[in-house]
């Protein structure tokens, strides 16, 4: 009886190496897998995220500049013997970014009591970096003083507003002569006022090396010279 029981009962079963290695190579694949589709996951989200931090900051360089724009002025009042005027209104069109000089109404006072007006000397030109100089730079400098000087020799706090762009191009709205202009200066005879419409296009590369071009209009609404002292 023993001997029979025996010859009933079946061998125990397992994997033989040829099932492991199969289970094993499959689990691989997977794993594989879903590492790349993590990894392609990751890089877009990055990449979704560079754009977006990229718009902004066209567009607050955009509404910066159009708020300045828009609270430019000129002073009748000028100082003795001077042979430029303190508030002047400066733009010279350039291959590839546009320079603008103006005084404005827009100085932010940050510390409480300090010595500082709301009135500044604002200035906008393009510059290489000094670390790759195949990088284009927006820059902004900014004075406190109204002094009658060349705005460009008028020393004042300089940082980048805008990194990495392609051009910047500014277009200036003559409403006594219906006409679009690229370049003004206000110190020129017959020019001693401001454009009532200011176009600005700025352009950047996006992160497949495609350029867009972002632009905005600003109204200013001090045309005429003012009592300003």
């Amino acid at each position: 009886m023993t001997d029979v029981r025996r010859h009933l009962r079946r061998p125990t079963a397992g994997f033989t190496l040829i099932e492991v290695m199969l289970a094993v190579a499959i689990l691989a694949i997977l794993t594989t897998l879903m590492w790349s589709a993590f990894s392609q996951a990751s890089r877009s989200k990055k990449r979704v995220e560079a754009a977006q931090e990229r718009t902004h900051t066209v567009r607050t360089t955009l509404l910066r500049m159009a708020r300045e724009l828009e609270m430019t002025f000129l002073s009748e009042s000028n100082e003795p013997d001077a042979t430029l005027p303190r508030t002047q209104f400066i733009a010279s069109s350039r291959p590839d970014v546009d320079e603008l000089w103006l005084t404005a109404f827009a100085h932010q006072r940050l510390r409480g009591g300090s010595a500082e007006g709301d009135t500044s000397i604002i200035g906008y030109f393009g510059a290489r970096d000094p670390d790759d100089r195949r990088i284009l730079n927006l820059m902004r400098r900014e004075s406190r003083r109204l002094v009658s000087r060349d705005p460009r020799e008028v020393p004042g706090e300089t940082y980048i507003v805008c990194p990495d762009i392609v051009r910047l191009k500014l277009s200036y709205y003559d409403y006594r002569k219906k006409e679009w202009r690229d370049d003004w200066n206000s110190n020129l005879a017959g020019w001693g006022f401001l454009p009532s419409h200011v176009r600005i296009a700025l352009t950047v590369l996006t992160g497949e090396g495609r350029e867009v071009t972002y632009a905005t209009d600003a109204r200013i609404q001090l045309t005429e010279r003012v009592g300003y002292r």
